[in-house]
């Protein structure tokens, strides 16, 4: 059944049992048999392999993935009525200033999470308990790598630096952080940055003396030149699975949520000192401030990120309507014009050797608002060797499949097939953790016009970066969720 996922091998196996009893109920008369043979078959065939696209849809999918599609659909719709709307405001607040429980519910597409402070480093940092989920987060802000400004050699470098880090987690089977994520979030500058800097400038002592031709100077020159353009940050996400392992030592340091927060604590605090292993430079973990300004900036790009101020309860913009296939749209309170998120999952990955920028077409999009997120599943070597023979003798059988009937065989298959082997090869020879990666991409604009040419432009550079990417229509409320630091969207 090749790469078929275990619900579409359930629906090719019933439809190949069913065939086969309904042949032999019927044998007395053939041509009944023979209809009730094949037509079974057929039908599962058809609901397993043949795609098409629905009316308001961009992708083609085949039936299977989208009756599982439009499940997930009919059920956000049912939950939210299409529009859900933020109970912050009407929720108020306690007599002691902290907000009741039902101010704090998360939009469709997100589960619901426990936000627990904790410190690392003597810095403040917030844990995110997941239960629905089974998982707990935690999350550094790091600055940017500056891969484009390294010569080839120092990037080879630093992607062996990166790969330590991830080998530390990966390799040992006691470890409960499991999977990482990296993000990188483009967005719009604070166009009035350079304005507050000049007027703390003629204020500063240090300035007072200074002659007025040198201060004529400096405001022509700042005149003569851009300031505004877009601002970059980048996050390492920690994830791990909640487990007796994990609870045994969240117990050992603490009761109950504190707990756990004070072990991932320690994990975040490890992330820490790999990352400058690593040549990473870390601004700082995300405390509940900075994580209510990164998921409110992702929602409403006009919040600026740097605005650390704005309470929990204000993380989630006023609506989010999912009732469009094609897009999610987000209003904040007291606006009247709404953003527009769309979001892509990477489905296909380089299978040629790249060079280690290969992303940046999609790193350096200018006037766009995105983020780009990346997952992965990290795995101990001897198991990520035996996923590889897996997947290579599965690519094998089926294009042995293809010779045995005549069919050419599509070159692409074969590129893949060679280069699962060598990462086979690679992975065996070096002993290194291995990992199943996932990637997604959320853009951004002011109008739904506006996004579908984004999505055009996003999609043209991610052929640029050798990637193949698709747009997750009716499901891109959840799709959402995957480009914020809770490292989700991977099985």
């Amino acid at each position: 059944m090749g790469r078929r996922d275990l619900g579409e091998q359930i629906v090719l196996g019933g439809g190949a049992v069913t065939g086969i009893l309904l042949g032999y109920l019927f044998n007395g008369a053939t041509a009944l048999a023979a209809a009730f043979l094949v037509l079974p078959i057929m039908v599962a065939l058809a609901f397993v392999y043949v795609p098409y696209r629905p009316k308001g849809t961009s992708q083609r999918r085949t039936l299977y993935r989208w009756w599982r599609i439009n499940r997930y659909y009919r059920a956000a719709l049912r939950r939210t009525g299409g529009v859900w709307v933020s109970p912050a405001v009407e929720a108020g607040v306690r007599r002691d200033g902290t907000p009741p429980d039902a101010a704090l519910t998360e939009p469709e597409g997100i589960t619901g999470m426990t936000w627990v402070p904790t410190t690392v480093r003597g810095q403040q940092a917030v844990v995110v308990l997941q239960p629905e989920a089974g998982c707990v987060t935690a999350t550094l802000e790091v600055a940017s790598p500056g891969l484009g400004g390294k010569d080839a050699g120092e990037q080879v470098v630093a992607l062996e630096r990166w790969g330590e880090l991830l080998d530390a987690f990966g390799n040992l089977e006691e470890h409960p952080v499991k999977r990482v994520q990296v993000i990188a979030r483009q967005m719009k500058s604070d166009p009035y940055a350079h304005e507050a800097f000049i007027a703390q400038r003629d204020q500063s002592a240090a300035t007072a003396n200074a002659p007025q031709w040198l201060k004529d100077s400096y405001d022509l020159l700042a005149n003569a030149v851009s300031t505004s353009a877009e601002e970059h940050r980048y996050y390492i996400t920690l994830h791990a699975r909640f487990t007796r392992d994990l609870a045994a030592e969240g117990a050992a340091r603490g009761t109950g949520d504190e707990g756990i927060a004070a072990a991932m604590a320690s994990y975040l605090d490890e992330l820490w000192s790999r990352a400058e292993d690593a040549d990473l430079s870390v601004v700082a973990p995300l405390d509940e401030g900075r994580m209510t300004a990164f998921i409110r900036n992702a929602y409403d790009p006009d919040f600026p990120i740097w605005d650390t101020d704005l309470p929990r309860t204000h993380a989630f913009p006023r609506n989010i309507d999912v009732r469009d296939g094609a897009h999610v749209a987000s209003r904040a309170a007291g606006s009247t014009d709404s953003w527009y998120h769309a979001t892509a999952a990477v489905v296909d990955w380089p299978n040629a050797p790249v060079g280690p920028d290969f992303l940046s077409p999609l790193l350096t999009m200018p006037d766009i608002v995105r983020t780009f997120a990346i997952t992965q599943q990290l795995e101990p070597n001897d198991k990520a060797v035996e996923r590889m023979l897996a997947e290579e003798t599965n690519s094998e059988a089926e294009m042995d499949r293809d010779r045995k009937r005549g069919k050419n065989i599509d070159p692409r298959d074969q590129i893949a097939a060679t280069a699962t082997g060598s990462r086979g090869m690679a992975l065996a020879s070096s002993r290194a953790a291995g990992s199943a990666v996932v990637g997604y991409i959320t853009v951004s604009a002011r109008s739904a016009e506006e996004l579908e040419r984004t999505k055009r432009t996003t999609a043209s550079r991610a052929r640029n970066a050798h990637l193949r990417i698709e747009w997750l229509d009716l499901e891109h409320a959840r799709a959402f969720a995957t480009t914020l630091p809770l490292a989700g969207g991977i099985k």
